[in-house]
């Protein structure tokens, strides 16, 4: 999927190109102050060396002809979409983005429990262990996706998701995907896979707490007749625990999506514009 809003207005002075970076990491530097000072802070932890990759993430974007790839990770009814489609439609003001969850890259449990019956089904499969996750085509996808010019295109898988009435199954090469300046993607088991972390910029786990994650999980699958068992729900408080939480660690940001939405979702606009203006830095610098 992609998204391209009408650009934004852009700033009226040129600055040459470390100008317009260091100019980049002072006004992130603002907004991480800023959100520390209130009284719950959108952000819990950055890393290490989130400083020094910030400056080549502004590079990267300013002047690198290829996709600058968010990835976002957290257990089952953190937030993770509402923050994907924040931030893409944020720097769709300023270039083209494209946006796709990692769910499309399950198995095709239709085709691979033949044998198990839909009324069994919910009961017995748990869809949060990461050996469902097809990593090897995923990190393939994203390598193709990286490597095609800008305004290529490629394909993808689409997962059907399942219902109380049919099994989860798998569409293969369904999905067009426009490589396009960024990239925002999500999934439970995104920092999962030590080999396909290299192929991320900029990585974000999102965290909240048990009772706030289990009521969006139950009202999404309610809404979306995904269904709801004992079974299913335990899995997902297993896979946090055995899977999830242990990539934490490897986040450049980790935000807390208990903050108020309306905070939550000015902090990443603020994040997301200065992002974008990175990229306008080096239509600027080429004008």
């Amino acid at each position: 999927m992609t998204h391209r809003n009408p650009p934004a207005d852009s700033p009226e002075t040129a600055f040459p190109p470390s100008r317009g970076i260091d100019s980049i990491i002072s006004q992130v530097q603002a907004l991480l102050a800023e959100d520390s000072r209130s009284e719950m802070p959108v952000v819990q932890s950055v890393s290490l060396f989130f400083w020094d990759d910030l400056s080549r993430w502004a590079h990267h974007i300013a002047f690198v002809p290829q996709p600058f790839v968010v990835a976002l990770t957290g257990p089952s009814g953190s937030g993770k979409s509402f923050i994907r489609e924040t931030l893409v439609q944020e720097l769709s003001q300023f270039t083209e983005v494209a946006s796709f969850s990692q769910d499309n890259y399950y198995r095709d449990f239709e085709a691979d429990f033949p044998h198990v019956p839909l009324s069994l089904f919910y009961d017995h499969i748990d869809f949060d262990d990461p050996d469902h996750i097809r990593f090897r085509h995923l990190g393939r996808d994203l390598q193709r996706f990286q490597a095609q010019p800008l305004g290529g295109s490629i394909y993808i898988p689409k997962l059907r998701f399942g219902t109380p009435q049919q099994k989860p199954s798998i569409i293969e090469e369904d999905l067009p995907l426009t490589v396009t300046p960024f990239m925002v993607t999500e999934g439970i088991h995104a920092f999962y896979e030590s080999a396909i972390l290299p192929l991320y910029h900029f990585k974000i786990y999102v965290d909240v707490d048990e009772q706030t994650r289990r009521q969006r999980w139950l009202s999404r699958n309610i809404q979306e007749n995904r269904g709801i068992t004992d079974n299913m729900w335990r899995t997902t408080v297993q896979c946090l625990e055995r899977h999830i939480l242990p990539t934490r660690e490897v986040a450049d940001l980790v935000i807390n999506n208990n903050a108020p939405i309306p905070q939550v979702r000015r902090f990443l606009t603020q994040l997301a514009q200065t992002l974008g203006r990175a990229r306008i830095l080096s239509q600027k610098h080429i004008a």
